[in-house]
């Protein structure tokens, strides 16, 4: 399970969700605000979730898992500040096949998982596939053969653009649309962290993005050692833990939950 994706989402949406007695759509949505490349792992995340060929960038509607492009169903997501409004596209993501198992009783038409990074790694990244370099076409070199992309990523991870950004932070959102005694409704829930401008210790720069992965992880390890998990063997985050438990235990750690709900 990984931290921040496959267990606090998963565990939002399952609270979220148990609020209404059925539903038509499910976005999630999440703004990672991170250097494009402040390792040679994350640099191969970035790449990797626009790449033109993956078969894993996936929405489920109507019962089926539907393949999209990169850059596909553009959506503004109105983030918490410091964040703010962010035009988010799909990524894959385990939580749409995840989320699909999970509410398969439930009538979901749609479900939709997005993500963003700070404005200047979207600009990069847009710019690499529109001149296909996200395809990492093999060119040569003096007398060395290496994929172009494979060259700029080693560029970026020792480069100051490439190890740095503006705003750092987690900014995760879901919106779910559904029917409550007869009531259509729209859910928002969010979560809110200690900023990144050092006013809080612990949490300066890099590490408000990084404890946003570490502590959720963390939180599920404990879980499981205590035995507070409704099953045993291979589980989905959505039927492993109590979100509630969860929530407290991010609280505890400075991470907060924050839910409304509307008539449509």
């Amino acid at each position: 399970m990984s931290g921040h994706y496959g267990k606090r989402s998963p565990g939002i949406y399952g609270n979220h969700y148990s609020k209404a007695d059925s539903g038509e759509e499910v976005y999630v949505s999440h703004g990672a605000f991170r250097p494009f490349a402040f390792s040679k792992s994350i640099t191969e995340t970035t790449t990797y979730e626009y790449d033109p060929n993956l078969k894993s960038r996936v929405v489920f509607e109507d019962g089926k898992f539907i393949q999209v492009p990169p850059f596909a169903r553009p959506r503004e997501i109105d983030l918490p500040q410091p964040y703010g409004k962010t035009t988010q596209y799909i990524i894959p993501h385990s939580e749409t096949v995840t989320l699909a198992q999970a509410l398969k009783d439930k009538g979901v038409r749609l479900i939709e998982v997005r993500g963003t990074w700070p404005k200047q790694n979207m600009t990069l990244v847009r710019g690499l596939y529109d001149y296909g370099i996200l395809k990492n076409p093999v060119v040569k070199v003096g007398d060395t053969e290496k994929g172009l992309m494979s060259i700029i990523g080693n560029y970026l991870v020792d480069s100051e653009e490439g190890k740095t950004t503006e705003l750092y932070g987690y900014a995760l959102h879901v919106e779910v649309v559904g029917y409550k005694d007869g009531v259509k409704k729209q859910g928002i829930i969010y979560h809110t962290h200690p900023a990144s401008d050092g006013s809080v210790e612990g949490w300066e720069g890099l590490r408000a993005y990084t404890r946003n992965v570490g502590i959720p992880l963390a939180i599920a390890a404990e879980q499981l050692a205590k035995g507070n998990v409704k099953g045993t063997g291979i589980l989905i985050p959505e039927d492993a833990f109590e979100p509630e438990l969860i929530f407290k235990e991010l609280e505890r750690r400075g991470i907060y939950m924050h839910e409304s709900w509307k008539n449509l």
